[in-house]
C-alpha cells in the first residue's frame, strides 16, 4: 500500500516557487501531471509535463 507521507518529488525546475532547491525536491505533498499541447509525437520532452508549477 502506498503511504504518502513518505512520497517524495524529485524536481530541478528553478523557476518554480515550490522547489527546495537544497534539497532538491518539490514543496507539495502531491503534483498534477497532464499531457502537453504536442503530447503523443513521440518525444518525451513533449509527452507530459507538471500542472502544479507556479513561476517564483
Amino acid at each position: 500500500m502506498h503511504d504518502p507521507k513518505n512520497q517524495c518529488i524529485h524536481c530541478s525546475v528553478e523557476s518554480c516557487r515550490h522547489l527546495k532547491q537544497e534539497q532538491g525536491v518539490c514543496g507539495l505533498d502531491s503534483i498534477q501531471v497532464a499531457p502537453t499541447p504536442m503530447a503523443y509525437s513521440g518525444d518525451p520532452a513533449d509527452e507530459s509535463m507538471c500542472q502544479s508549477y507556479d513561476c517564483k
